[in-house]
């Protein structure tokens, strides 16, 4: 008979991230295990039906506060005799859950290892430690320092904090000029301690998701860009293909992946990496998050593979993860998300479907008419979002391009509207 556990869960999506995806009572046994839930208010709408499960669910006004999640958690703590494992499934939580792990003594991530995934610069030291190929880097944002740099490298260079997530506060300097008005704008908004310049590779860009447990690959699906999270961030549309049909490319990525894993000592869990093909000949690392993909990505790999990331994530933390069933071939499809329009805040007048005018996509949201788009982007609150099915990469390839120029969005700004 299995051995009762006292099991702490940090959840924050809610709404159309994760909302109904992540089903916490098909992976945790709620009437065998003491489960309690530190969520914020969109988090608590997600665990609705297994609350009245739960040994105890704390609400705090915001998660990205750390005493007040360490407040309730000591004192949960405290109440249960400690806690036996902690899940936190947000990028933007795995480094207050690996704090509270060292702080409290749970097993997993603690603090001493959570930078390897979540501060580029600790993680490229590493890589570059092992003889694994990273962008030449600077770590700091002191102007003639970096300067000097980019005169080294060659522009254009890439400005990017050290930590975060979807190529937010990434800027691309094609001179010395933009390179300085980057460095001040970066010093303006207080942030030059969590800055660094990057030398701009060239190359196509793949994302590479999957699951890893006793430091094998134990899911494994590389995807082309279409675009890439710095153009989505730039106010361009953003899309990826599932490579399936070059071996060759697929078995060099994950040569590569599995290099990149045991370098960083992620031996069990979730990852999203992300590679450039220098050239067609060589691969080059970009980052690399210990969780899952963002934007479609979960959803699609559901959709064709039949892989849930997130709940096979879990189900390797609590040590019941069995061996997976994924085809690894002929499977093919890719994903689009449109940013918000410029001009936001704004009121939506009209989109575009693309449902039926382009074949492979099977799937389509986009925000309806009298919505506001606020101009705070990310990959959810957007212009549209749309998943695609097809019979090759190129006819998928083809297909995003093509969704890319059919899409059509009015929106009225809102200054407009109220007056």
């Amino acid at each position: 008979m299995t051995t009762s556990r006292k099991i702490a869960v940090i959840h924050r999506f809610g709404d159309v991230v994760l909302g109904g995806f992540v089903d916490y009572s098909r992976v945790i046994d709620h009437s065998r295990d003491q489960v309690v839930y530190f969520v914020n208010a969109r988090g608590r709408k997600d665990i609705a039906a297994v609350e009245p499960l739960a040994a105890e669910v704390h609400e705090l006004a915001e998660l990205e506060a750390f005493e007040p999640l360490r407040a309730a958690f000591e004192g949960a703590s405290e109440r249960l005799g400690g806690f036996d494992l902690l899940l936190a499934l947000s990028e933007f939580d795995l480094s207050h859950a690996a704090r509270l792990r060292s702080e409290l003594g749970i097993p997993g991530v603690g603090l001493d290892r959570i930078s390897l995934y979540r501060d580029k610069i600790v993680m490229k030291e590493r890589l570059r430690r092992d003889g694994i190929r990273v962008p030449r880097f600077l770590d700091g944002a002191e102007e003639d320092a970096a300067v000097a740099f980019a005169r080294e490298t060659g522009y254009p260079v890439i400005v990017k904090p050290r930590r975060g997530a979807a190529s937010q506060g990434v800027r691309k300097a094609e001179d010395e000029r933009q390179l300085r008005e980057a460095l001040r704008a970066v010093h303006e908004a207080g942030t030059a301690g969590d800055c660094q310049v990057e030398e701009f590779v060239a190359g196509p860009i793949f994302h590479i998701d999957g699951l890893v447990k006793d430091g094998e690959l134990a899911f494994y699906a590389p995807s082309q860009y279409v675009g890439g999270c710095l153009g989505f961030a730039e106010g361009r549309p953003n899309g990826s293909f599932i490579v399936t049909d070059r071996q060759e490319l697929r078995d060099r990525l994950q040569r590569f992946t599995e290099e990149v894993l045991r370098s960083l000592e992620l031996s069990d869990g979730c990852f999203h990496l992300e590679v450039i093909d220098r050239d067609g000949r060589e691969a080059v690392f970009l980052e690399i998050g210990a969780r899952m993909g963002g934007a479609e990505t979960p959803f699609l790999t559901v959709d064709l593979y039949g892989v849930n990331l997130c709940e096979e994530w879990m189900r390797i933390e609590l040590g019941t993860f069995e061996p997976l069933q994924a085809p690894q071939e002929g499977v093919h499809g890719g994903l689009i998300q449109f940013p918000e329009p410029p001009g936001t805040p704004a009121e939506v007048v009209s989109v575009s479907s693309l449902l039926g005018v382009v074949p492979e996509i099977y799937d389509e949201w986009t925000p309806k008419p009298g919505e506001i788009l606020d101009g705070k982007g990310s990959y959810y609150h957007i212009s549209g979002r749309y998943r695609l099915r097809g019979e090759s990469e190129a006819a998928v390839e083809k297909a995003i391009l093509r969704a890319m120029g059919l899409f059509r969005i009015e929106a009225r700004p809102l200054a407009a509207v109220e007056g």
